[in-house]
């Protein structure tokens, strides 16, 4: 029996969302389809049980998808937003603590 999630977005990755030009959605459309499909296929963000991270590339910029499962609870994945590989994920873990709260 395989699990279904469904997908949940925070404000920052919608507002990221609206930025991007039809290439790069096309592309994060992609990678969505592949982490509704098995959520578990890519790695796991280093320290955090179930944060895990896909590799992008937009505009010439390595960017990685972070993504949640089981948050807020069982059934969904949560899509945190794209994050740039430059800064350590600063943004990321200010993110993250306030999603937690």
């Amino acid at each position: 029996m395989a699990l279904r999630f469904n997908l949940k977005f925070t404000k920052y990755f919608l507002k990221q969302w609206e930025t991007y030009d039809e290439k790069a959605k096309n592309l994060i459309q992609c990678k969505l389809g592949l982490i509704k499909e098995n959520p578990f296929r890519f790695p796991k963000h280093e320290g955090y049980k179930f944060v895990f991270k896909v590799k992008l590339t937009i505009n010439n910029k390595f960017s990685r998808l972070m993504y949640a499962v089981f948050m807020p609870d069982s059934e969904h994945i949560t899509i945190l937003g794209l994050f740039d590989r430059g800064v350590d994920y600063k943004d990321f873990e200010r993110l993250f603590k306030d999603f937690k709260k």
